[in-house]
């Protein structure tokens, strides 16, 4: 007997996807009512009843948004910020976790408004925000479980869904809410507006810089490294099918070779649409159809900006809010004293990180990248240490190091090394991070200011000896001893403090610190006599005291260290610009002989390491060592840049060796004169200024020791030339009993020794501050 064979209806249907087969049906005639029914209601001023009342429930929730409203929405576009240095070449973007650039209709290719408007929206300029028909078939297609899924959305629901939507569910009230926005938006906007928007609102991942792209700027940037202006035909296409489903189609991401093979084959769909809507003809489909998308791919980022650059872009970061802060009128210091200061920064960060800047900066990216490789050089420092700081322990800690490069006549930083190693250690020890300066601060706070108040001549005699502080101790040199009378050249050559502490007591402890206080150095309530040797509160930043040594060389007229040139908003409009406002401290004759005495520290002074590694250059500068050696320093300048160096360690300890901040100095000086022989020719010269008249400060009593000295001379010569007969007679020689004292009861030292505070210690109680 012959088998019944089975029709389609006796075939057994499986109950889940008999099920799921009936939700999707209605699902889908729902949604197509739904469409209809808040479409006509859109346009309908007298529909009314029970379906008016549902509808009206399903968008409830939704205000009715002014044109203001909507375009705050759709234009307020967070955009990446981007660093140039001085030559205008790109350090790159700031930190982000995305990329855009706003863009219009005008800076995009034809190609790719054709191949969206073909592939998305063919009736784009012909509806009003809205195509029913559209919307029905995509209801339909979801009711039969086709294969191909159209869509139905307009350009206009896309973006409201993009840019006004917060809730992303598919849901029937959400889609109301996206069908009744977009109709709103039509009455509103022009297409251009709209379009722009739309341009704008598209996300495609994450492209070659590892970052996501927003917007086909973006996109056309993080694909194919051009412009979205220059995209070519097949690359329009492809863009344009990412559109619904970017992270399948992004060749950077997951399998990225199945990805770029789905990519492609949805780019060729759209090429047959802009084919089927004439927006090519056939040698052009068959053309791009043809051609090498995966050869036109972007390459992928070895390093971003702020992989390469980590130093360089916090900084950016930093500063660009300061002068946004600074263009917008707020001043930090009355921020600070209403506690606003910090919280005011950050929203300043955010807005630079965001906002789509173009900050121009005065870093020489050559000079830049020379300082680094010279200062970050393994082989200049000593090994890690491990060391316990008030019972915490640090472990493989490194002499951390920090440099500036400063225009004597702009204040413009030409360079900085922040640190070592970034990912080790993010401090920025040149520009973020104050240390107690050492005897580095002699010339700006004692001999300065002493040759310029007509205190002391280069040649006024001043006496090396005991001094008692203003709490009944004793300073002291680092030597230990006290050399006598001797001339300010002599004593400034030899970092003596002694000396350096009398001629600030001569000129008066606050106005030595209102020549600091003229050029911004933070200078504390507490700072007191021992800040002439280097104690401070809290010290001060490299940046800082370089930017006083390039006072120095810029006849005495101080400028602001500056990084920013000028700062650029998307449009192009400048929102600030760099203005300089030089400071005259001190005069050019007392800032020249200042100069002068500090040649002679390079030539037979604390500095001949450094002087007889520069030679040809007209070159002067100053040393600076702190108490147990836990900072040490060089300053040097030319007629035309000033450097300073820093090295120590974060937490307090002391040095191996106090030579490391001129060796590095001279190896970084050496890096940048060589990357750049113009930037201070070796035959330019500090400009003369006349003698300054002698100043006596302390010749007389000099002249009076000196006789005294002779006289005690000649009379101990005359006792030995006596008769023994005629000498008066002695008292005897008595030993004294043994009384426990290993000096054998000599009496105690003198000198009470005083170790002034270093980073973050108290600077009033004098010091005892090495060269």
């Amino acid at each position: 007997m012959a088998r019944k064979k089975k029709t389609p209806s006796s075939v057994p249907m499986n109950p889940e996807r008999t099920s799921g087969s009936a939700s999707r049906w209605k699902r889908g005639v729902f949604t197509t009512f739904l469409i209809c029914l808040t479409v006509l209601l859109s346009f309908t001023v007298a529909a009314t009843g029970a379906a008016a009342g549902f509808v009206a429930s399903l968008v409830k929730s939704e205000p009715v948004r002014s044109k203001e409203d909507l375009s705050a929405k759709i234009s307020s576009w967070s955009q990446t910020s981007q660093g140039f240095f001085r030559d205008g070449s790109p350090i790159g973007y700031l930190r982000a976790d995305a990329d855009r650039k706003v863009v219009t209709v005008n800076d995009v290719s034809p190609h790719l408004i054709d191949a969206l408007i073909s592939t998305e929206d063919r009736e784009f300029y012909r509806h009003n925000g809205v195509v029913p028909r559209s919307m029905i078939r995509a209801g339909l297609q979801s009711i039969s479980g086709s294969s191909v899924q159209t869509g139905g959305s307009t350009l206009t629901q896309q973006l409201v869904k993009n840019t006004i939507l917060e809730n992303r569910d598919k849901s029937y009230e959400r889609k109301a809410k996206e069908i009744f926005l977009a109709i709103r938006m039509d009455r509103l906007f022009s297409k251009e507006e709209i379009l722009n928007a739309y341009l704008n609102s598209l996300y495609f991942g994450k492209g070659a810089t590892g970052r996501n792209m927003l917007g086909v700027q973006a996109a056309a940037k993080g694909l194919f490294g051009v412009d979205a202006k220059d995209l070519k035909l097949p690359q329009a296409a492809y863009i344009a099918g990412m559109v619904q489903r970017p992270n399948d189609y992004n060749p950077f991401m997951g399998d990225k070779e199945k990805s770029l093979k789905r990519g492609t084959e949805r780019m060729r769909y759209v090429l047959k649409k802009m084919l089927e809507n004439k927006k090519i003809n056939k040698a052009e489909y068959q053309q791009a159809i043809d051609f090498d998308i995966k050869g036109s791919l972007a390459k992928r980022e070895k390093e971003n900006a702020y992989q390469k650059y980590p130093y360089l872009t916090m900084t950016l970061e930093d500063e660009a809010a300061k002068r946004l802060m600074e263009a917008d009128g707020l001043d930090p210091k009355k921020l600070s004293k209403e506690g606003k200061y910090q919280a005011t920064l950050q929203q300043y960060k955010a807005k630079v990180l965001t906002g789509g800047y173009q900050i121009h900066t005065t870093i020489d990216k050559k000079l830049y990248d020379a300082m680094n490789k010279a200062a970050q050089n393994d082989e200049l420092y000593a090994a890690p240490v491990t060391y316990t700081v008030g019972g915490k322990t640090i472990k493989n800690a490194k002499e951390q190091v920090g440099a500036t490069l400063i225009d004597v006549k702009t204040g413009a930083l030409l360079g900085f090394v922040g640190g070592r190693n970034f990912d080790e250690n993010q401090a920025n020890h040149a520009l973020d991070y104050p240390r107690q300066p050492g005897s580095t601060i002699k010339p700006l706070l004692d001999y300065g200011p002493g040759l310029d108040r007509g205190v002391i001549s280069p040649d006024s005699v001043v006496i090396d000896e005991p001094l008692a502080t203003n709490r009944g101790k004793v300073y002291q040199n680092y030597t230990k001893k006290y050399d006598g009378p001797m001339t300010a050249r002599e004593a400034l050559k030899r970092s003596l403090n002694i000396p350096a502490i009398k001629v600030l007591r001569r000129v008066g402890v606050q106005t030595g610190l209102d020549y600091l206080r003229k050029m911004d150095f933070p200078v504390h309530e507490y700072d007191g006599e021992a800040s002439a040797i280097g104690g401070f509160t809290y010290g001060f930043t490299v940046d800082r005291v370089t930017a006083g040594y390039a006072m120095l060389a810029n006849q005495g007229k101080f400028n602001e260290p500056y990084l920013i040139e000028k700062i650029t908003d998307p449009t192009g409009k400048t929102v600030y610009q760099h203005k300089g406002n030089p400071v005259q401290v001190m005069s050019p004759q007392a800032a020249y002989w200042t100069t002068d005495m500090l040649r002679d520290v390079l030539k037979s002074g604390t500095g001949t390491y450094v002087g007889s590694r520069a030679a040809g250059y007209d070159l002067a500068g100053k040393t600076g060592t702190t108490s147990n050696t836990y900072d040490v320093w060089f300053m040097g300048y030319t007629p035309d840049i000033a450097l300073g160096v820093w090295v120590g360690y974060d937490y307090n300890r002391r040095l191996p060796w106090d030579m490391r901040a001129k060796v590095v100095w001279s190896e970084v000086f050496r890096a940048v004169t060589q990357t750049d022989p113009n930037l201070s020719p070796q035959g330019h010269r500090f400009a003369s200024q006349p003698k300054i008249p002698f100043k006596c400060f302390e010749c007389n009593r000099a002249e009076k020791m000196k006789e005294d000295k002779d006289k005690k001379k000649n009379n101990e010569k005359k006792e030995r030339e006596q008769p023994e007969q005629n000498r008066p007679p002695q008292p005897p020689n008595i030993v004294p009993p043994p009384s426990g004292n290993d000096g054998g009861g000599q009496e105690p030292p003198v000198i009470n020794p005083f170790e002034p505070p270093n980073n973050g210690g108290g600077g009033g109680n004098g010091g005892n501050v090495r060269h």
